[in-house]
């Protein structure tokens, strides 16, 4: 081989790309490496994020579920109280006759508070929201449940211990007779039986009016506070609640008159403070 041709071989070896380790071997696999890297944090941050909105639909869920439960029972009060309001005055056995059987077919509200976790701040608050107390919620519910059956137990009892009484006096309607007419009636317990449990429905009732309009009136508002409602624009949005000024409603909200338990005194056998504390409910100094 002559010297020119050996040129022109070394000219053209020296076109050829020199082998590079960092480009040809180790780039390729870096780059499968973080691309595998940067679609694994992806999928993960893809699937953080999924759970993230789906605990944010769950206390919504929570929220409007729990809302639309008070919002029944409320309605089923408001049922209730709507058949003796405006008829009481401030005699227990007058108050005793007043009150009618009430039919109705409501029922005790499930208790299952699990979702309602979210609820409790993360650090104390002083004072803290009355809604983020569970227990006060639980109680609302065990009382509700606790009334239908008050009111079940009073219907039950009612119709023969007022037949009695009418048969004393036979041209006359309930609203006619004379209460104090009545403490002489012959079944004793039966009378007092019925007087208790009115005494303890009607107060009750008016006790629990009051503590689930505050529920539907406060609790929303606090809840949306624990929910990122932005994140779910097109999912929903917490329920609220307005009497729009209906008069009428308001009205029955109000507390019945209370009653006056001297003339009764006797015919229990109790003084008038241990008859107050017997017809307690336990709301008389929430606020």
């Amino acid at each position: 081989m002559d010297h020119e041709t050996e040129q022109i071989i070394q000219a053209i070896q020296s076109l050829k790309q020199e082998s590079n380790l960092l480009k040809d071997y180790l780039f390729p696999i870096f780059s499968a490496f973080f691309a595998s890297v940067l679609g694994a944090a992806a999928a993960y941050f893809s699937l953080k994020y999924h759970q993230y909105v789906e605990t944010e639909k769950e206390k919504l869920n929570a929220t409007n579920k729990w809302l639309l439960l008070a919002e029944e029972a409320r309605s089923n009060l408001i049922a209730i109280k709507q058949n003796y309001h405006g008829t009481l005055n401030n005699h227990p056995i007058q108050r005793m006759l007043a009150v009618p059987p009430i039919l109705f077919i409501a029922a005790p509200i499930a208790e299952d508070y699990s979702k309602l976790s979210f609820l409790i701040p993360r650090a104390p608050l002083n004072p803290a929201p009355k809604w983020s107390q569970i227990p006060r919620i639980r109680t609302m519910i065990h009382n509700y449940n606790y009334l239908l059956e008050l009111w079940r137990k009073r219907n039950e009892i009612e119709r023969p211990i007022k037949e009695a009484i009418l048969l004393q006096f036979p041209s006359a309607t309930y609203d006619a007779i004379d209460p104090d007419q009545v403490a002489g009636y012959s079944d004793r317990s039966g009378l007092l039986l019925l007087i208790d449990l009115t005494e303890h429905v009607i107060r009750l009732t008016d006790a629990l009016l009051v503590e689930f309009n505050d529920f539907l009136t406060n609790f929303p508002g606090y809840a949306e506070t624990l929910i990122n409602l932005k994140q779910l624009e097109q999912y929903g949005s917490v329920l609220s609640y307005s009497h729009n000024g209906n008069k009428k409603l308001l009205a029955i909200h109000a507390r019945s008159p209370e009653a006056d338990y001297q003339s009764v005194t006797e015919l229990f056998g109790m003084s008038v403070e241990q008859l107050q504390q017997r017809h307690t409910t336990g709301y008389e100094n929430r606020g």
